[in-house]
């Protein structure tokens, strides 16, 4: 008879301990005094089918900041593009990106935190919403495992065969861009990595708090002017 008593044993330790879980978070360059003063806004970038609508839900829903989405600031002919599978250009994007900066800066303006959503490719297209408080959150993936679950999204415009040119499209981030990266292809739930989005960057989630903040920060700044 064999006896199985150590095997139960280590079977029950493995239960009792389980393997600390791997952090997602994988390139952080925001200084840890970043948002003193400012108001944070978070764009959620990445390829399509990264997770970029889920993680802006989750976020938003646990701060409860203002939320955003990038493709209701695409005006319908580019809509209509990306139906009939053809990518768009610079000539397309430049209008939809100065939406979403103008949406960012009214933001800031009123000093409300917010989060939105936007490929942001390209660090041209980067450069045009940075502004001193917005921190990019890269949901960062392999292109199979993203083109795995892009094929089984049902209801949007973006062609699995688009996301090649994605790829092909995207510029990492540099060390100078404040920026936190996030790696999706561990498969941990979005819920998991909005969590470890706010602790990392420790994120305050009460707004009335933050804008009182901010709004006395501002008037401390005028008054030594």
């Amino acid at each position: 008879m064999v006896d199985t008593s150590s095997k139960n044993s280590d079977a029950l330790s493995a239960e009792d301990h389980p393997e600390p879980q791997v952090p997602s978070a994988v390139d952080n360059t925001v200084p840890p005094d970043y948002f003193q003063g400012r108001t944070p806004v978070l764009v959620i970038m990445g390829v399509a089918g990264c997770g970029k609508t889920t993680m802006n839900e989750h976020l938003g829903n646990k701060l409860g900041w203002d939320m955003a989405e990038a493709d209701d600031f695409h005006p319908q002919a580019n809509i209509d593009k990306m139906a009939r599978g053809i990518p768009l250009n610079d000539q397309d994007r430049w209008p939809w990106l100065d939406s979403i900066h103008d949406w960012i800066e009214d933001h800031m303006r009123r000093g409300v935190p917010g989060t939105v959503t936007c490929s942001a490719l390209k660090r041209i297209y980067r450069d045009r919403l940075r502004m001193p408080g917005v921190v990019f959150i890269h949901l960062s993936g392999d292109y199979d495992s993203i083109m795995e679950r892009l094929s089984k999204r049902k209801g949007h415009f973006m062609k699995p065969q688009m996301l090649r040119s994605q790829f092909d499209d995207l510029e990492p981030l540099g060390p100078d861009e404040v920026h936190l990266t996030i790696d999706v292809g561990l498969r941990m739930s979005p819920e998991i990595e909005a969590e470890e989005v706010i602790d990392t960057l420790g994120l305050q989630c009460d707004v009335k708090a933050h804008t009182a903040q901010v709004q006395a920060e501002r008037a401390r700044q005028a008054a030594r002017q």
